[in-house]
């Protein structure tokens, strides 16, 4: 393999090992029940997740070789005996078109999309190399498929198998609202500057969502307290995590507001913190808690490596660089298992959410709580009226026949 091509195989390596082992589960146990619920746990980036299947069979097979884990059984992972349908057809499509690199024919076309998603829909990076992402996988899948001429040749019923081919891959139903959304904001592109004849994003179909159907993932307050008072704080990396844990569990930061925080955002004297890269682009000031402050200032005095990015979190040498989304994912996993704290899906924005949670139950209005966690519109914020316990307690009907 190129040095390309194993960086990607090792990488997926990597991620089931982390999820192998916070799941608890032995080496010896591994087999492909586990490699699915891994690629169904929407642990792999996006990038990756096209190869993982062929990955996890490489990796079991290698274990299987070595005699660490069991004999293979009598299906192999993701066999089928049926005739490809044309959506399978194009799902091997789009695996070959995403282990390579798009055509430099399309080059101005996602440009000129990043252009048209930043101008004109006003999107956040983050969101726009969502888009990005999903549209070098069409686009050079097309040309596997079709040649320089994809977009001409370009048919509904095109668009149609390509999402067939992703959704039967996204477990959530949140994911597969998000895939569709992302492939409709191409063709519209594609339509406004005239590069397809016909609008084709009205052959993508549309997820049923229901709005506000269900929970906040969260934690209660003393949960929180014991995950960051089990932090050890005699290390460089446990200062930098204490900080970085107080920020999203006590101001309710996003991940990648806490990522982007630089040293020039910290008024110490004021006790203020300034928030100018949020996913709304809007500007915020939050108070600097004094644990917040303090914290902070520990990790700058004694933990921080001296290193020339405006960034306050990085990493520790010999590669001292801002941090990777998936770093505080890791981070705040790490310290749940340290603690004792078990959880389905545990990450950053469960910290806010916990955040969020106890401020509706200490009777703290709507608009303060969107004020605070950057919301645009309280519609947003409306999802935690749901979990205020004293409230609901107060309008609860008594069950009939009296408790049971």
């Amino acid at each position: 393999y190129s040095a390309h091509t194993a960086r990607r195989i090792l990488s997926i390596a990597g991620q089931f090992s982390g999820y192998a082992g916070l799941a608890g589960i032995a080496t010896s146990s591994l087999d492909e029940a586990v490699a699915d619920r891994f690629l169904a746990s929407a642990l792999v980036a996006d990038g990756l997740l096209q190869d993982g299947p062929k990955v996890m069979r490489q990796l079991l097979d290698y274990l299987r070789q070595q005699g660490i884990v069991a004999p293979s059984p009598a299906c192999p992972l993701h066999a089928t005996t049926r005739r490809p349908t044309s959506a399978v057809r194009w799902r091997a499509v789009i695996g070959t078109a995403a282990n390579g690199r798009t055509s430099p024919a399309f080059g101005p076309t996602l440009a000129g999309f990043d252009g048209y998603l930043r101008d004109v829909r006003g999107l956040a990076p983050t969101t726009r190399a969502r888009y990005q992402a999903q549209a070098r996988v069409l686009l050079h899948a097309l040309h596997t498929r079709y040649g320089d001429d994809a977009l001409q040749r370009l048919a509904g019923s095109d668009v149609l198998d390509f999402v067939a081919a992703h959704v039967g891959r996204l477990s959530s139903r949140s994911a597969r609202a998000h895939l569709c959304s992302y492939v409709r904001g191409l063709l519209r592109y594609l339509h406004a500057s005239g590069l397809v004849a016909v609008d084709l994003s009205r052959a993508v179909p549309h997820v049923a969502t229901v709005r506000l159907a269900s929970l906040p993932p969260r934690l209660p307050w003393a949960h929180v307290r014991a995950l960051i008072d089990g932090v050890d704080g005699r290390h460089p990396d446990g200062l930098r995590d204490k900080a970085v844990l107080l920020l999203l569990a006590t101001l309710g930061l996003r991940s990648g507001e806490v990522r982007a925080l630089e040293l020039g955002d910290i008024d110490w004297r004021a006790g203020e913190l300034r928030l100018a890269r949020t996913k709304t682009r809007r500007e915020r000031v939050l108070p600097l808690l004094p644990e917040v402050g303090a914290a902070l200032a520990d990790y700058v005095l004694h933990g921080r490596p001296v290193v020339a990015v405006p960034q306050v979190f990085v990493n520790r040498p010999p590669r001292p660089r801002p941090l990777t989304p998936n770093t505080i994912v890791w981070m705040v996993r790490r310290h749940l298992r340290h603690a004792g704290i078990c959880v389905a899906h545990g990450g950053a924005h469960m910290l806010r959410h916990s955040l969020a949670t106890r401020m509706v139950n200490a009777g703290v209005s709507i608009k303060s709580i969107a004020d605070v966690l950057g919301h645009v519109s309280i519609d947003t914020t409306a999802i935690y009226t749901k979990v205020d316990t004293t409230a609901l307690s107060a309008v609860a009907l008594p069950f009939p026949g009296g408790a049971q």
